[in-house]
């Protein structure tokens, strides 16, 4: 009985697997709600003394954290590797983009730390500044697919500002979450001011019951919960969600550079992006050269690791249960009239699951592919009449993260941009905005609530105070109200805002004629 006992008090262990082959890495304690409480407690106390270290204390240990990230980094690569599939290559590659959102928020902060000087407008004499302070703790909860990158880029703003952090990595990457912890340690960062909790939604829900400011990414399912259950508190929440980009090929489009570009937009991180390209508009004459030329492309990438060498393209599928929603959607396509012309199936090596390049022509906007979020590497590819055609269909969604076109007149390009609906838009590019740290990130409907990238992202995590000094003239304007106190205010309206220089003198001679003497 005792050892029964014993057994249900022992703490539940959250294991780390290998996608490639499915070898056990290692494992966590997974986070009660005690848990999570005790540490969001502790990252309130050490808050305090964050906060006070002042701006160049804090900077000077974030920037440390450059260096860190670049010493250590083919050791993160390698773990990022293991534990998430990626090529050690992609990872390697976000160093700079994660160094750079370093330096963008120090200076952001750096240059906020006296306040913003802003107009009194009609309060004459007056001094009005704005500052901005932390919150406290700020609480993630982030995603699979880009658990090295996310994990720490998305907490960078909020420390900048003063705060504290706790993060609960994705269940399938928690040896990442506490590497990432240890960075910051490595940097100098003191104990307690980034923590790490494990465990699945009921330690999500738990955090974000006890932080001040929740940022998720992750599908618009789980966002509407996380919203949900912020609102029950009125935690703020910043929410980057799900997409289903649009690629519009022009009929000037070079088709070499467009179908290495599409093949990138949809293969990087083996199609597991948020903002990578899911569903392609190309003119009906180009469709069929246009796709191959991305079959040759795709038939020369190489899937998985077999010679342990770290070479390849493409890796397994992160997440099993993704496989169930390509084969839902490559089914639901072929059944509607689509041809799969490359891929389409999944390839069990190794105890990975691989999913081939899918190459599809034959599309039409009723198939689950063109509407939801595949996550895959899938190009499928529907033939349109014109440029206008290609963007109604690009805005005919429920998603609005991202798009691309892809054209040999940039100035078109540039113009068809602002026309999606999306939140950012490349011009003969696809994914990489999301490693530009300076542009914002997020988007429109069902692809969230908020920025997560560049300056704006800051401000998510900052409480804004506003501070107005007056001078003693301001009295004059109190009660008992003088006679000629309204001459005095529609004065005042036509000084500061009239139309016509006429208008803007006799409001003057009314001020100056009515300004009380006391």
């Amino acid at each position: 009985m005792l050892q029964q006992v014993e057994e249900a008090r022992a703490p539940q262990m959250l294991e780390s697997f290998n996608p490639s082959n499915g070898e056990k890495l290692g494992e966590v304690r997974i986070s009660t709600s005690a848990d999570v409480k005790a540490t969001v407690e502790r990252a309130r106390k050490a808050q305090i003394g964050w906060a006070a270290m002042g701006v160049d204390g804090r900077n000077r240990i974030l920037d440390a954290l450059r260096g860190v990230l670049i010493d250590r980094a083919s050791e993160i690569a390698r773990l990022v590797s293991s534990e998430n599939g990626k090529p050690p290559v992609e990872p390697l590659g976000l160093t700079s983009p994660l160094c750079e959102t370093i330096k963008l928020h120090t200076r952001l902060a750096k240059r906020l730390e006296p306040g913003v000087k802003v107009s009194p407008t009609f309060f004459l004499g007056s001094k009005a500044r704005v500052f901005y302070e932390p919150l406290g703790v700020a609480g993630f909860i982030l995603p699979w697919n880009f658990p090295f990158e996310l994990g720490v880029k998305h907490m960078i703003p909020a420390l900048c500002a003063g705060n504290a952090v706790v993060q609960k990595p994705s269940e399938a990457n928690p040896l990442i979450g506490e590497m990432i912890a240890d960075l910051f340690r490595d940097a100098g960062v003191p104990d307690g001011v980034v923590q790490m909790v494990h465990g699945h939604g009921e330690t999500g829900a738990a955090l974000i019951d006890e932080v001040d400011v929740i940022c998720f990414v992750g599908s618009p399912r789980t966002g509407r919960r996380v919203m949900e259950r912020a609102a029950q508190t009125l935690t703020p929440v910043v929410l980057e969600l799900g997409g289903n980009d649009a690629a519009i090929v022009r009929e000037d489009a070079d088709l070499d550079f467009t179908a290495h570009g599409l093949v990138y937009g949809t293969c990087y991180n083996t199609g597991q992006v948020c903002n990578g390209i899911e569903r392609i508009y190309a003119p009906t004459q180009l469709v069929e050269p246009l796709t191959e030329k991305i079959i040759t492309i795709v038939k020369g990438m190489r899937q998985g690791d077999p010679s342990g060498q770290g070479e390849y393209d493409l890796g397994p599928i992160t997440w099993a249960p993704q496989l169930k929603i390509y084969e839902e959607h490559t089914a639901d396509a072929v059944e509607k009239g689509a041809e799969v012309r490359y891929g389409g199936e999944v390839l069990r090596q190794d105890g990975g699951l691989y999913w081939q390049p899918t190459v599809l022509t034959g599309m039409t906007h009723d198939m689950l592919m063109m509407q939801e979020e595949t996550f895959g590497p899938f190009l499928p590819i529907m033939a349109v009449s014109s440029d206008e055609e290609a963007i109604r269909l690009a805005n005919d969604s429920k998603y609005g993260l991202g798009g691309s076109i892809w054209t040999r007149d940039v100035a078109k390009g540039e113009a068809m941009a602002r026309k999606i609906r999306a939140g950012s838009v490349m011009v003969n590019n696809a994914v990489q905005s999301g490693g530009c740290v300076t542009l914002p990130f997020g988007g429109e409907g069902e692809s969230g609530v908020g920025r997560v990238q560049g300056e704006q992202a800051f401000y998510t995590y900052v409480a804004t105070k506003s501070v107005m000094t007056s001078p003693k003239s301001v009295a004059n304007l109190w009660m008992p109200y003088a006679a000629g106190t309204e001459t005095l205010a529609k004065g005042l309206a036509k000084v500061f805002s009239g139309r016509r220089v006429g208008e803007r003198i006799s409001g003057l001679v009314d001020v100056i004629r009515n300004w009380p003497r006391r």
